[in-house]
């Protein structure tokens, strides 16, 4: 697996993320792959090959391997950071929609130089797009989580497993090499995951809130123009009575002028 490169598309969509995105991003690469690439591998390097049961029988010790580790904790955790890093890639999607999309209405290159920097602010649908990858990553989290713990009966590696599955002639005890150092990884490996969970979880509950408040903002800006149109509104209509009842007025006042001139001649006021 090319580690690299996916930390090289990740770091693309993580450049529209928020603060708490990019802090996920380093404890994921930093305490969880470079864990898993530098050290964890090579203490389940010897995994099978030094597991060791008590009886010279054919097959035994594969069965009984087989029965206490059906899946090595390496390759699960390279599947969970695989099936964790993967939303992310949702965003990496929208965005280049979004930059092909508004690339087709540019022309010059210094727009298009722009276009490719830019970071688009998480609203809309690339905030839909962004809390679903923050859901989609809790539950894979706490999925495979979940299934190391079952699987293996816990985080804690035993030193004796005892096993009785054919074609082994009775119950034999079966030793595992470095049971220590492979329940220390074991711990770090989940409690970096579950530093991760956390992070997770902080950033769609911040990511909620603050939509919360854009809508209460909008909300409040919308009332206040509609109070503002209406209040305009009533003030031209008042300035449009107000002009009426003065031209009534002075209708009124001409018309009496004009009865009394023809009335009483030119002493009318």
């Amino acid at each position: 697996m090319s580690w690299p490169a996916l930390y090289a598309q990740l770091v693309g969509a993580n450049r529209h993320s928020t603060s708490l995105g990019k802090v996920w991003l380093s404890v994921l690469f930093i305490f969880r792959v470079m864990v898993l690439v530098v050290a964890a591998e090579s203490v389940w390097g010897d995994e099978q090959s030094d597991f060791t049961c008590n009886t010279l029988q054919p097959g035994c010790e594969n069965v009984c391997y087989d029965q206490f580790f059906p899946v090595s904790h390496i390759r699960l955790w390279c599947l969970q950071l695989v099936f964790v890093s993967t939303p992310t890639l949702l965003v990496a999607m929208y965005v280049g929609y979004r930059n092909h999309r508004d690339k087709q209405r540019l022309v010059q290159e210094e727009e298009l130089e722009t276009l490719k920097k830019r970071r688009l602010p998480i609203a809309g649908a690339l905030w839909w797009t962004y809390a679903c990858s923050l859901v989609f990553r809790l539950l894979f989290e706490g999925g495979f989580m979940y299934a190391l713990y079952v699987v293996y009966d816990g985080f804690q590696m035993p030193r004796l497993v005892q096993c009785d599955q054919w074609p082994c002639p009775n119950l034999v005890d079966c030793f595992i090499s470095r049971p220590t150092e492979k329940t220390i990884f074991t711990v770090f490996m989940a409690t970096a995951s579950s530093i991760c969970m956390v992070l997770n979880m902080a950033e769609l509950a911040y990511l909620v809130a603050k939509a919360v408040t854009r809508g209460v903002s909008d909300q409040k800006e919308r009332k206040s123009s509609r109070k503002s149109s209406r209040e305009r509104t009533q003030t031209k209509t008042n300035h449009k009575l107000l002009d009426d009842t003065h031209r009534r007025e002075t209708f009124k006042r001409l018309k009496t002028l004009k009865s009394c001139i023809i009335t009483s001649g030119a002493h009318c006021e």
